[in-house]
């Protein structure tokens, strides 16, 4: 084996380490701010078929 086939296998084993112990974090987490935003109301009352603002 070349030292170039060795070394460009170290290296795609240190990348695929690297992103299998990565650890994926999704969606807000605690303590995020949550920013407004917009539904429309599907109830039967008052406010149906408006578009409402949450904070």
């Amino acid at each position: 084996m070349s030292k170039l086939t060795v070394i460009a296998g170290t290296m795609v084993i240190a990348c695929l380490t690297t992103i299998a112990l990565a650890e994926v974090k999704s969606g807000l987490q605690v303590g995020d701010y949550v920013d407004a935003f917009d539904v429309k109301d599907c109830s039967s009352g008052l406010a149906k078929g408006e578009t409402l603002c949450y904070r």
